[in-house]
């Protein structure tokens, strides 16, 4: 019964894997061509829709789009390239020159289409329009990487889609005016802004007049060295009518850059508003949670007392956030039925007033984050564990500075975890090296008993006890000597898993050879393999199985069955994870290997 179960477990697995990465690309989805969807889309300009608000019914719509004759003015610095329309004067690209988005294959997003594709068979009407806009999302993605795989755009899939660029400014209770100001065509003052280190600084103006009379200036400017975009806005001859609420919102989103296209729900990171909320004596971020099937939202978060530091939207690895020049009151989340969300911070309005907003747009790199000097960093969440996790990623950022290679950063980690625990986990091996020959010794006597006494299960188990006492063995020694170090390991473990798994740094970097991305799963599953491989010989020396009894058989099972369950799991993680784990293996089977010798040199001796 043993090897049948294995045999359908190993068959199981071979058919999960050829279906998801061979049967896909047998059916290949051919991506529309960028000038076939342009021509399908309509040029009429729909009119904002509102959002159904929990706090208050007068939030005013966030959805802006524009389609027609926009102009844009294009900005490169040594980190950026952006294009901002002269559409509401909002930023239309914003892609990230240092981290490449070439490393998403394009026969994934493929495979995805191809599943959404036939999940549309029998859906429900609400089902269906959801998994459309999904596939949408796909095509768009797939172009995006085709005419440009070497930048990252921050921009998401759902704002180019809907022409919903940020930022926007919307006067609750003023839908007129909020379409208007960021819809019409402003003019600007110069095209092109080109930065270096020669000419670091620069800014560019955008003016629209209305026939009013009234005007809005929106004045962007970028430095080459970093990630900040200064905004300031200043309103001339608006009057206290035009913002019936005496509000202002200041507008993030929808969503920020690239959706997880290999990782599955239970490996999803979080994707969505955050905001810093400082009260004078602590600052903490506050993430958004939702009820099940909640959609179509609005809701109004303040912390009194307290104030705003900053909002915005967060993926895995980058970040979109505002952080206001003055307090802003409080901050607006939105959620469409689609799940795409958005941030606004709101101030009280003011007559005349100038806006000053600074933006930050790129990658959840601490050292990157730490330059807005607003507490940035706090955006990357390493849990529960996070006093240790950003300690080990501290460590993680040196050896790669010291190996040049974050694959074998990860290598010399793990050795260092290794040795730092090296007194516990020797300590355990030795202890259970012993056992294991004391149980060995008395297996015979054991074996007896259990023949003896087979149809008295509960005089049998009192016979051990008394067996156990007289020979001065402690059945629950193993479990305490090697039990206690893995427990006390396993913060490192859970910090460390979360610090691989999001660190920006793993993103496009190679190791050797096949693996091109450490933040991506083994493509040929060469390092899964391995890693189920050193599990299996790990425990080969533990002796795992090894024992006499009526449970061998089992114990001989499971040592068996364990790796190949950890192999399937490893098989989706990032290869980074993967190849810590592998190293870890290994060199802890090297250390009970080298303790069995010695072992057996006392034995001899």
């Amino acid at each position: 019964m043993g090897k049948r179960t294995l045999l359908a477990f190993s068959l199981s697995l071979l058919v999960i894997i050829i279906y998801n990465y061979y049967l896909a690309q047998k059916y290949p989805r051919q991506v529309p061509r960028h000038e076939e969807v342009v021509a399908q889309k309509t040029e009429a300009v729909p009119s904002p829709t509102s959002n159904v608000s929990k706090t208050q019914e007068s939030v005013a719509p966030s959805k802006i789009s524009a389609k027609g004759q926009a102009k844009e003015v294009l900005v490169e610095t040594d980190l950026l390239k952006i294009s901002i329309t002269s559409s509401g004067a909002r930023i239309k690209s914003c892609k990230l020159k240092n981290y490449p988005e070439k490393n998403i294959a394009l026969k994934d997003i493929q495979a995805k289409i191809f599943q959404i594709e036939q999940s549309l068979n029998g859906a429900s009407e609400e089902k269906a329009e959801f998994l459309k806009r999904e596939k949408e999302k796909l095509e768009l993605l797939a172009r995006r990487i085709e005419n440009d795989p070497e930048s990252a755009e921050l921009v998401s899939l759902a704002a180019e889609l809907d022409d919903d660029y940020a930022p926007t400014v919307i006067f609750p209770g003023n839908e007129q005016i909020s379409t208007q100001i960021n819809t019409v065509s402003y003019s600007f003052s110069k095209d092109k802004l080109l930065l270096d280190k020669n000419s670091p600084q620069g800014s560019i103006k955008f003016t629209f007049r209305d026939p009013q009379g009234r005007t809005i200036e929106k004045t962007y400017s970028f430095s080459n060295s970093n990630y900040i975009i200064g905004l300031k806005l200043k309103f001339s001859g608006w009057q206290e009518a035009d913002a019936p609420e005496d509000k202002i919102l200041f507008y993030c989103g929808p969503d920020v850059g690239l959706p997880q296209i290999q990782a599955g729900r239970r490996m999803q990171a979080y994707l969505g508003p955050v905001t810093l909320f400082d009260n004078g004596k602590q600052k903490w971020v506050a993430k958004e949670s939702y009820e099940r099937n909640e959609e179509n939202i609005s809701v109004e978060r303040e912390n009194a007392p307290g104030k705003v530091i900053w909002t915005g939207l967060v993926n895995k690895y980058f970040l979109t956030a505002a952080i206001p020049g003055k307090a802003a009151d409080s901050v607006v989340i939105e959620k469409n039925r689609f799940g795409e969300q958005k941030a606004a911070l709101k101030f009280t309005w003011e007559n005349k007033e100038t806006l000053k907003v600074n933006l930050y747009m790129g990658p959840k790199k601490e050292t990157r984050l730490k330059e807005a000097g607003v507490s940035l960093e706090k955006s990357i969440d390493y849990g529960f564990f996070s006093p240790i996790a950003r300690f080990i990623y501290l460590s993680l950022v040196f050896f790669s500075k010291w190996t040049g290679n974050f694959g074998w950063a990860i290598v010399l980690l793990c050795i260092a975890t290794k040795i730092v625990f090296y007194p516990l986990t020797h300590r355990s091996f030795e202890s259970m090296q012993k056992m294991q020959q004391q149980m060995k010794s008395i297996q015979p006597e054991m074996d007896a008993l259990r023949e003896k006494y087979k149809d008295n299960p509960q005089k049998l188990n009192k016979e051990l006890m008394d067996f156990y006492r007289k020979r001065g063995i402690n059945p629950l020694a193993s479990c305490q000597s090697g039990c206690l170090p893995l427990v006390l390991q396993m913060p490192v473990f859970f910090a460390l898993y979360v610090v691989l798994y999001n660190s920006i740094e793993l993103r496009g970097a190679p190791f050797f050879g096949w693996i091109v991305d450490l933040s991506a799963k083994d493509p040929y599953y060469v390092l899964p393999v391995l890693m189920g491989i050193s599990m299996f010989v790990q425990q080969k020396l533990t002796g795992m199985g090894a024992a006499g009894g009526a449970q061998q058989e089992q114990a001989k099972m499971m040592s068996v069955m364990f790796p190949i369950l950890l192999t399937w799991i490893f098989a989706s993680l990032p290869s980074g994870v993967v190849l810590y784990w592998f190293t870890f293996n290994t060199v802890t089977s090297l250390q009970q290997l080298l303790i069995k010798n010695k072992s057996k040199a006392l034995a001899t001796a």
